[in-house]
């Protein structure tokens, strides 16, 4: 089984929005048998940029193919407390989404906190949380200061019990991801977008993040994600080829991890 882990959707109302059944297509064109989607809050940033993604928008994406699709909440300190958690556990009882996604590129460290109570409710709920780490998106007034994975590594060790997701590997400070998990066993790094940053930069990135990744956790915490349909072929491709890994490595990576974390 092939488990997209990091795919997102846009609000219905903007002129990017893919339906269903594009996803769909892809996703059975590579044998792709369950996405993602993210959920998204920029804070205040999002409120001002109209970009924020409602829960309710993502559970009525998943709800068309719920054997397909899995949705993810989303948090911002800039929210008051309570606001967080009322949203969280609205999300997971009332909704069914599955996890949250934060954003520090949107004004905060991932070690903020107020953002504690958040990770008390995902550890008490056994949710996975996502963090947005490495290179920003490339969305107006988003910071790549707050991306750097060491700063995970506060949360890490007073959340031991919690999934913590470290989203694109953290590049290009893969170093700290290794660092951050390499001796935890809830630390997981997804390997999304890593084949379009490649693109970007002229040098080869994936390749050399995976070598390093299996060869200091091994292959059970790294996660296939695509980070867009547009990437997923590429990224599984990637894996696939890697002649560095088992084939038993490679079923980990692009999907049996995933099953496991997000008990499938």
């Amino acid at each position: 089984m092939i488990v997209d882990s990091h795919n997102h959707i846009v609000a219905k109302d903007s002129p990017y929005y893919i339906p269903q059944e594009e996803y769909l297509k892809m996703m059975d064109d590579l044998g792709v048998e369950k996405t993602v989607i993210l959920g998204k809050d920029y804070g205040k940033l999002g409120d001002r940029l109209q970009s924020n993604l409602p829960d309710e928008e993502v559970a009525d994406f998943v709800r068309t193919h719920p054997d397909r699709f899995i949705g993810f909440t989303a948090a911002h300190p800039d929210r008051a407390e309570k606001e967080n958690l009322e949203r969280i556990e609205r999300a997971v009882n009332v909704l069914g989404l599955k996890g949250i996604k934060i954003n520090p590129h949107a004004g905060f460290y991932p070690n903020d906190a107020r953002l504690y109570p958040v990770y008390e409710k995902a550890t008490e709920l056994g949710i996975p949380v996502m963090f947005h780490t490495g290179i920003k998106a490339p969305v107006e007034g988003t910071r790549v200061k707050y991306c750097q994975p060491i700063h995970l590594d506060d949360v890490a060790v007073d959340f031991p019990d919690m999934i913590i997701i470290i989203a694109h590997a953290g590049y290009p400070w893969v170093e700290e991801t290794i660092l951050v998990g390499l001796y935890t066993g809830n630390v997981y790094a997804d390997i999304s977008t890593l084949t379009q940053i490649e693109g970007v930069m002229g040098f080869e990135v994936m390749m050399p993040t995976l070598r390093k990744l299996t060869s200091s956790w091994g292959a059970q915490r790294v996660l296939f994600g695509s980070d867009g349909i547009f990437n997923a072929e590429d990224t599984i491709n990637a894996v696939k080829s890697a002649d560095f890994l088992s084939e038993s490595d490679k079923e980990k990576i692009l999907g049996e991890n995933a099953q496991k974390l997000l008990k499938i």
